[in-house]
């Protein structure tokens, strides 16, 4: 096959997005049946995958009404089998049949809720534009089962013209020599709760924040890192929870990590006494299968698709509620050593039926769909 991935990404990627793309293009190559793969970056990003692409294989994308007809003309010089949409946008270069993949669910569910007016506007035209991508492309991509019913049931697109791909995870390196996070007390290791990703209201730290709270009242303290940044139009989200943190009287267990190195993270992953996953709204919950690559001791909210990703490997608790969150952490801290090892080693097991390698294998078997559509 000859395959077009065209990134229409209004000229930025996310920390996500860009490990997406370098973990996909070396195992998508790596198979027979793609015989030629070209890309399309916005201009900011030619040199992103300079080491698994030749120059020739490279193109701009310029998310302009004059960079779409450029991309028009280059696209019918080509001629690939199918154009590869991975994010939500979609343009029509018919006939060749198109696929496009939903990975973001916020727009589609929780656009408002604690988001700035601006965020709130611009996951209205996200939506806009994911509902008119799933309709017009010849097939789409969701990343969990959770996508797909929604976009079944919800969208009403055809439940046959959507497959499930859910995204790899790469095996941790070692754990010797990993650099500690600047700022976090090296005493915290192997005491500490671990969480990240984007700081955004659909990461439901309250759970975490009001569990805190909870024990502390009771005597019981744990230190607390949260790894990732908040945005310009995030930041007040972050201080919502910093001001509840300090009304609760927890303010000095939380360390606010902000954005960490690959290395970095694995330190913590590796470090943590338990990792939380409190997302309200997930597709794919890629920082869910790095904790468990690490061998993580999880505990996750109930709501989907989390279920979906860790199914025996965590410990559950009901989201929103920082009671049986509370409930959660105390039955994983009262964990024997021994029963500690074995859920730490299911989460291990867990992440191994993630691997980039199917993750491309079966975005190949959507393409050919395409072609056949």
């Amino acid at each position: 096959m000859r395959i077009a991935l065209v990134n229409l990404t209004g000229g930025s990627f996310s920390g996500g997005y860009i490990k997406y793309l370098q973990e996909l293009i070396p195992a998508l190559r790596r198979q027979a049946e793609v015989k030629e793969l070209f890309i399309f970056l916005p201009p900011a990003f030619n040199s992103l995958l300079e080491k698994e692409l030749a120059p020739e294989a490279v193109f701009p994308c310029r998310d302009t009404v004059g960079g779409h007809r450029e991309l028009q003309t280059k696209i019918g010089q080509l001629s690939p089998d199918v154009v590869f949409f991975p994010t939500y946008r979609w343009l029509n270069f018919a006939p060749i049949p198109s696929v496009t993949m939903i990975r973001n669910m916020e727009p589609l569910l929780q656009p408002w809720e604690d988001n700035s007016l601006v965020d709130a506007a611009k996951n209205v035209l996200r939506a806009y534009a994911a509902r008119r991508s799933c309709r017009q492309a010849s097939r789409v991509i969701a990343v969990s089962h959770f996508v797909k019913d929604f976009l079944a049931k919800s969208w009403r697109i055809p439940a046959d013209k959507i497959g499930v791909v859910s995204h790899g995870v790469t095996a941790p390196g070692a754990v010797d020599n990993l650099p500690i996070p600047q700022g976090l007390n090296p005493a915290w290791a192997g005491d500490f709760w671990f969480t990240a990703g984007s700081i955004r209201p659909y990461r439901g730290l309250e759970d975490i924040v009001g569990a805190l709270g909870r024990l502390a009242a009771q005597g019981q303290r744990f230190p607390l890192v949260i790894a990732g940044a908040a945005s310009r139009l995030t930041r007040s989200y972050q201080r919502k929870i910093e001001i509840m943190a300090a009304q609760l009287g927890v303010a000095e267990q939380v360390y606010w990590a902000g954005h960490l190195a690959e290395a970095e993270m694995s330190w913590c992953f590796y470090n943590s006494k338990i990792f939380l996953m409190t997302s309200r709204i997930e597709a794919c919950p890629n920082i869910a299968l790095e904790a468990m690559s690490h061998g993580c001791l999880c505990l996750a909210a109930d709501n989907p698709p989390l279920p979906e990703f860790f199914g025996e490997a965590a410990i559950y608790y009901e989201a929103r509620q920082a009671d049986s969150l509370v409930a959660a952490v105390t039955k994983a801290v009262s964990l024997t050593p021994e029963e500690n090892e074995r859920r730490r080693a299911r989460a291990r097991g867990q992440a191994r039926k993630f691997t980039w390698e199917k993750t491309a294998k079966l975005t190949i078997k959507e393409w050919q769909l395409a072609v056949g559509h």
